[in-house]
């Protein structure tokens, strides 16, 4: 019976574990760094009024007012001053949309010649500053200006929460096995039928591995680490196999293990490689080194 489980790669760190020195982790594009240094969240996340970062540093006021990048969807501009963004369709539309009345004004009457000049495939902007070609949800305006193209939603971080396809003018989002796409299309969550073992969180920190629920109770260690290292850890779904890259400045050592019962490791072996595993600060996956 399938177990959904969750592997983490995690780098010198983790929150659940006790550390004595623990050391900035780096964030992708498109996240922001927790001022503990410690956490990454989705720079979406920022100012919703909800705290995500463990000290709440995404929603104090130094970084609502400094910090805040406001990233309009495709086919959208902001309402200046403001954190509003709202659709070019609703520019020069004879409603004002903007509370300071940006998207209205003289300028809609003065720019309809320029707007013709432009022959735009789709449609014209016009705002107070100029005017620009746009195009239909799911497309963005070619390299000439004026043409449109299909736009690759898959490309923006956070499309979906696991595999994104794009196509022609949209795109599509779906989740791994064991997993249920949600009625919002793009978040996952895990698949739990009657009789069927709940799903675990597998972590690996500097000094042991751990296994808990999603909701981080039951927390139960799996395996001690002797050595405090860079630990990267990967689960192998289909034979219930753990493998993980323990390194530190002298030795590497990249090493597997069965865990069918989730209580414990059985028949763990070293995997012998030709790649040096000496003072590795990331590996992807432990399959790339097999």
């Amino acid at each position: 019976m399938f177990t959904p489980i969750i592997s983490c790669y995690i780098f010198f760190f983790h929150p659940f574990l006790p550390l004595s020195h623990p050391e900035s982790v780096l964030c992708d594009v498109g996240e922001f760094h927790c001022h503990t240094k410690e956490t990454c969240i989705p720079e979406s996340w920022l100012c919703d009024g909800e705290p995500d970062c463990p000290d709440a540093s995404d929603e104090t006021d130094q970084t609502c007012a400094q910090e805040v990048v406001i990233r309009c969807p495709l086919n959208h501009i902001q309402c200046i001053g403001t954190k509003k963004c709202i659709h070019f369709n609703k520019l020069c539309n004879g409603a004002r949309d903007c509370d300071d009345g940006y998207d209205e004004g003289v300028h809609c009457r003065e720019l309809l010649s320029a707007c013709h000049e432009l022959r735009c495939r789709y449609g014209c902007v016009m705002t107070r500053n100029g005017t620009f070609c746009f195009c239909a949800d799911g497309f963005e305006v070619g390299e000439d200006g004026t043409s449109c193209r299909d736009h690759d939603e898959c490309a923006m971080y956070g499309a979906c929460s696991q595999t994104c396809t794009n196509t022609y003018g949209s795109y599509r989002c779906s989740c791994t096995q064991g997993y249920i796409l949600q009625p919002d299309r793009i978040s996952c969550k895990a698949k739990q039928d009657p009789g069927d073992p709940r799903p675990v969180l597998l972590i690996g920190g500097p000094d042991r591995i751990v296994i808990t629920d999603l909701n981080g109770t039951g927390l139960q260690p799996l395996r001690s680490l002797s050595v405090n290292g860079t630990l990267a850890l990967d689960f192998q779904h289909n034979q219930e196999h753990v493998c993980w890259v323990l390194s530190t400045e002298s030795s590497g050592q990249l090493r597997c293990a069965e865990t069918r019962s989730l209580r414990g490791f059985t028949r763990e072996r070293e995997i012998r490689t030709q790649q040096s595993l000496q003072r590795m600060s990331s590996v992807r996956s432990c399959e790339n080194l097999m």
